[in-house]
């Protein structure tokens, strides 16, 4: 071997013996020399107070519109104006949809005038009560019948005296019973105008609604849920026009298991939160109790009402519920609501340890005050973050604030 080979041998084993001597996990867990620590997160405490509160039931329910009216036009015509769209915000009485008020107009005046001509012809003002001798045919007759009746009473008298023939007598009669059975078909014809009379005033006021109808109007405050109309459209009576949804209050339904059914009592406290709200616990009372269990699920059907001015719930919203029921108070775990925070679909809080917090993953109860019950592995006392809990895992560095 010449001494160049030589020289290239010896600097090889040199080089392998220098990186065995270094393991590669120990060169890749090396921490640099300047590495530093995360910062402690700055954070509030509280203590978890344990206090005794009614008992609840924990359910599942729905909210509903209060009430749902399909709005339908009483007047036929072409709709010259919708004054709604989905979502618009009405109260009772307003106007949803105008349709074509001409010819109701002119079937009104038809009407008013077919009236007045009845009325007219029975010499009775608009609005008089039916006198039958306020009628001229009546009164010109009621009078021949009066004259007819008074010879007729003379006539029998001079008979009877001896100073007529009966013929005369009878000839009275018979023009007598004449008069009574004109009076009789005056009368009787009369009656039968004021009975088309009044037929008239009817048709009047029909005319006269069909005419307000032709302004199709809310029937209560709330919510547009659907418009079914465009202008341009001729709508017959009885067409849905619009949907107008109550909601305020709202419905929340939920089933009672058999077993708690006898707890649940009119004006029960009820709280409910929805997935949209999630930091938010609306609150509302029992209003209806079912009279019967449901077959399938020997369940009993139960109302409750929550009030929504602001139209923050919406019907068909998934509710949580927790139903204050009859029995002893329970022992609960209280912490402020700013305590609790989320991961993913679970409720969480951080126990503070030192200087460290560990999770808690806890289920969420009733909110009293700025206060909410929670359950899980918690005892009462132990101190819990009560700010910037969305910025801590477990295990994570904090700083206490004081």
């Amino acid at each position: 071997m010449n001494r160049i080979a030589l020289a290239f041998l010896l600097m090889g084993a040199l080089v392998a013996g220098q990186g065995c001597s270094r393991s590669p996990v120990a060169a890749a867990t090396a921490a640099p020399a300047d590495a530093k620590p995360e910062p402690a997160i700055a954070v509030r405490t509280a203590q978890i107070v344990a206090k005794k509160m009614p008992a609840t039931l924990e359910l599942t329910g729905s909210l509903v519109a209060d009430e749902i009216s399909e709005v339908a036009a009483a007047s036929p015509g072409i709709v010259r104006e919708v004054a709604v769209d989905l979502g618009t915000r009405v109260k009772a009485g307003d106007v949803l949809v105008r349709i074509d008020p001409r010819d109701a107009g002119m079937r009104l005046t038809q009407a008013s005038a077919a009236a007045a001509q009845a009325s007219a012809r029975l010499g009775i003002a608009t609005g008089q009560p039916f006198r039958p001798t306020a009628v001229p045919e009546v009164r010109v007759a009621k009078e021949a019948l009066d004259l007819a009746e008074t010879e007729a009473t003379r006539a029998k008298s001079l008979f009877e005296g001896g100073s007529a023939a009966k013929s005369v007598w009878d000839q009275a009669k018979a023009r007598a019973e004449q008069a009574r059975s004109q009076y009789d078909a005056a009368l009787n014809g009369a009656k039968q105008a004021w009975a088309g009379l009044e037929a008239a005033r009817a048709t009047v006021d029909l005319s006269a609604k069909a005419a307000a109808d032709t302004d199709v109007r809310a029937p209560f405050d709330g919510i547009v849920n659907e418009k079914r109309i465009a202008p341009g459209e001729y709508a017959q009576p009885g067409r849905v026009v619009a949907v107008v949804l109550r909601d305020d209050p709202l419905r929340v339904r939920f089933d009672v298991p058999e077993a708690d059914a006898a707890k649940v009592v009119q004006g029960a406290e009820v709280m409910v939160s929805v997935a949209a709200w999630p930091d938010r616990v609306f609150l509302g009372k029992v209003a209806r109790i079912g009279g019967a269990l449901r077959a399938q699920s020997r369940a009993l059907p139960v109302e409750a009402e929550v009030p929504n001015p602001a139209g923050e719930l919406k019907p068909g919203y998934f509710a949580r519920v927790s139903i204050v029921v009859t029995g002893a108070d329970l022992d609960t775990l209280l912490v402020p609501a700013s305590a609790v925070g989320s991961t993913g679909s679970a409720a969480r809080l951080f126990v503070v340890q030192g200087k460290q917090a560990v999770e808690h993953i806890i289920a969420v109860g009733r909110k009293v005050g700025d206060q909410v019950v929670v359950r899980g592995a918690l005892q009462p006392g132990e101190t819990i973050a009560i700010d910037n809990v969305s910025d801590l895992t477990d295990g994570a560095r904090v700083s206490v604030i004081r």
